[in-house]
């Protein structure tokens, strides 16, 4: 269900006088859907309407179904990623993403959670490894022939450093990226080149000596 219509359900739930079997169902399948819970019935005979006003205070608040997450928080558990933080997670607002940069910090916590993918630590070790640097190739051409050119590294990070990649100018760490990606380019032709050389050169011998023969 989309939120609109989910809000829609949950005003008819919350109008009605009394609630049928059907529509406890109702609520305990949209609790899911929407707080990524499971309802819990307790003694309590307006555990059903409770559960309506809170599926629609938090629909209202952050105008989406909470993000489905593979981490679970024991009860009355706090997690915050740093000391001071004033941000604090519970079952609430905890996502993947949330829970594995903690694990990550804090792998020694583990036990704080009630559910954990069996993956659980790929995940977060997949989570923290640095991302690849996306390389725009055009850049990339312009600088190996600049330094082709015998243009030092120096010069050419100060001679691109207003250069815009879809209009967004470049920043220093990306362009440094791309310079050490250049050069590592222009050491592998070089490279490439005196192995092709060798080759010639051997062949040419091995000719050579064939005709002696």
């Amino acid at each position: 269900m989309i939120v609109l219509e989910v809000v829609d359900k949950l005003k008819e739930l919350g109008g009605k006088a009394s609630l049928s079997l059907s529509d406890k169902r109702d609520i305990e399948s949209l609790y899911k859907e929407v707080l990524d819970k499971t309802f819990v019935k307790t003694s309590c005979s307006d555990c059903y309407r409770d559960a309506v006003i809170e599926m629609s205070v938090y629909l209202n608040k952050n105008g989406r179904m909470k993000e489905k997450s593979n981490y679970g928080l024991k009860n009355g558990v706090l997690l915050q990623m740093s000391f001071g933080d004033s941000k604090f997670y519970t079952n609430a607002n905890l996502t993947d993403e949330a829970a594995e940069t903690y694990l990550g910090k804090y792998p020694g916590n583990a036990n704080y959670f009630s559910k954990l993918p069996k993956d659980w630590k790929e995940r977060v070790e997949k989570r923290l490894k640095p991302k690849e640097t996306e390389y725009n190739q055009v850049l990339l051409d312009t600088l190996v022939e600049s330094l082709k050119d015998g243009v030092s590294k120096e010069a050419v990070v100060e001679s691109f450093k207003d250069y815009q990649i879809n209009g967004k100018k470049v920043t220093k760490k990306l362009l440094t990226a791309h310079v050490s990606k250049a050069l590592d380019l222009l050491e592998d032709e070089a490279a490439k080149e005196n192995d092709e050389h060798y080759a010639q050169s051997d062949n040419e011998v091995h000719a050579d000596e064939s005709e002696i023969e």
